[in-house]
């Protein structure tokens, strides 16, 4: 949330990428300089452009490498998957999320019991707790990986997020009130981002909302549905989301 309502959200990301005239830029500066929080929330943002430049290098802006179209033309000649992954036009959409950085917002509304969001955010809380929790052992996470491939009907496992500096720290198993993963990853000062891996409803989903600090992230096919959240910029969630969706199959 913006704490001045002279600036909105996407003026802040305009005037730290330098996109504005001369004198919308002068603006927003005589503001931001007027304010402590938003100087650290541009001091956070430009942080976050940093370590992301650091991790994807400056190809933001490039074309898709030839290797990545070829296997994407690769995949639109086979059927599509029902069993064994998650769709190749969700691919293609993790493509564009990762190269464009679009995200549709939407207000918070407090999910319904049952629905995947509510779910999911209850069990990054701890409500309830666990059935088991796998350590983040590489023969406990192949084991699970095979579980998880059975109940959700796709070939999945723990996506590898350490090129964004998160390691993983175990998966918490849920059996009610349905078969649900929560992936735990931290982050070198200790921040956690959860992963939430369930059957899907069948309605795709694509979303993302803030709640007392906490951004969420739902990105939803017709075969598996995943709740990510954590405390982060958009464009590191953005970042997390894609490495975290096109990670998560085998």
């Amino acid at each position: 949330m913006n704490m001045n309502p002279e600036i909105r959200e996407e003026d802040l990301h305009a005037y730290i990428d330098g996109e504005l005239d001369a004198v919308e830029r002068a603006r927003i500066e005589g503001i931001v300089e007027g304010n402590a929080w938003l100087r650290d929330r541009v001091a956070r943002y430009r942080a976050d452009k940093t370590r992301l430049v650091a991790v994807y290098g400056n190809g933001m802006g490039e074309p898709l490498p030839r290797e990545w179209i070829e296997r994407i033309e690769a995949a639109t000649m086979r059927r599509r998957w029902s069993a064994q992954g998650l769709g190749i036009a969700a691919m293609a959409a993790s493509f564009v999320l990762l190269f464009v950085g679009l995200f549709t917002w939407h207000s918070f509304v407090q999910p319904a019991a049952g629905d995947i969001v509510a779910d999911a955010l209850a069990a990054r809380a701890g409500m309830p707790a666990p059935e088991s929790v796998v350590p983040a052992e590489a023969k406990a996470l192949a084991r699970e990986a095979r579980v998880m491939t059975a109940v959700l009907d796709a070939r999945v496992k723990a996506p590898d997020l350490s090129r964004m500096h998160y390691r993983l720290i175990d998966i918490n198993v849920y059996s009610g009130p349905k078969r649900a993963f929560e992936l735990r990853y931290a982050s070198p000062d200790g921040q956690i981002f959860t992963l939430y891996l369930r059957r899907s409803s069948g309605q795709p989903r694509f979303e993302q909302f803030k709640q007392d600090g906490l951004r969420v992230c739902i990105w939803q096919d017709d075969v598996v549905g995943m709740v990510m959240a954590g405390t982060m910029s958009v464009a590191e969630m953005q970042r997390l989301a894609a490495l975290a969706y096109t990670g998560v199959t085998l």
